[in-house]
């Protein structure tokens, strides 16, 4: 008998990627995410993770924290998972990539599946995501993902995670506001800090800095795993959530909101 037996589901999808065909099955009362020998079943605020290596099966039952949220890998286009166990820790359990598109003839039609996957994937647990609209995981694609900074959407406001050295998991970096409010937690208290406009966030070096409007330092958040590249799309989409917040005052539509 297979490893895992095949349960009724009310929608099944398949993608291929690099490490195989993963499949979704979305039932009324579980979800269920399976690659190669792994496989995600979400069901009542219960994450169970199985993995069958040789003649055994290993079964990890563990509760959904604070949420369970669906991210979208920058820029490979894969697929992530992580588990908030809690508040302000976060732990990638699944990740998978899609096909080279220059060595696979169907490389482009593999990562349109993968895209339509993930969306619904991101749907059928939207319950346990508890507010997150949107997530990127960030960072090169080696080491199972270990060195991948996460970035969560909630809206009116991003939370970036990161791990630190000799740490399975990411712990909260930063909290930036559409208002341009950001807080950094650090051993000593948060930082709290006011931002004006979109340029208030650049890159310098390994670190995502905070400016003044004339140019002085606020504070800097180190981000040594990942690209220059990467670090400035993250300076890009705060910045972007910054300029969403400013109020034009000659226009009366937006102050009477």
């Amino acid at each position: 008998m297979a490893p895992f037996r095949d349960a009724l589901a009310d929608e099944v999808m398949t993608s291929p990627t690099s490490a195989g065909t993963l499949s979704l099955e979305v039932a009324p009362r579980h979800v269920t995410v399976a690659l190669a020998g792994m496989q995600l079943a979400i069901s009542e605020g219960i994450l169970t993770i199985t993995r069958a290596a040789r003649r055994r099966v290993r079964r990890v039952v563990r509760p959904i924290g604070s949420r369970l949220i669906v991210a979208r890998g920058l820029p490979s286009e894969g697929l992530g998972i992580w588990l908030e166990v809690v508040p302000g820790e976060v732990e990638r359990v699944f990740g998978v990539e899609p096909r080279d598109l220059i060595r696979s003839d169907d490389g482009l039609i593999a990562l349109r599946q993968l895209e339509r996957l993930t969306r619904r994937l991101s749907t059928a647990l939207i319950g346990v995501g508890r507010g997150v609209r949107a997530a990127l995981e960030i960072g090169p694609s080696a080491d199972r993902g270990l060195d991948k900074v996460l970035l969560t959407d909630y809206g009116d406001h991003v939370t970036l995670y990161r791990r630190t050295l000799f740490r399975a998991r990411a712990r909260r970096l930063l909290d930036a506001y559409e208002d341009g409010r950001v807080v950094i937690p650090s051993p000593a208290g948060e930082l709290r800090l006011q931002c004006q406009t979109r340029f208030a966030c650049s890159v310098i070096g390994d670190y995502v800095r905070f400016t003044t409007p004339a140019g002085d330092d606020l504070a800097r958040v180190s981000l040594p795993w990942v690209t220059r590249g990467d670090r400035e799309e993250i300076a890009r989409q705060i910045g972007e959530l910054f300029e969403r917040g400013v109020v034009d005052l000659a226009d009366p539509a937006q102050l009477d909101r």
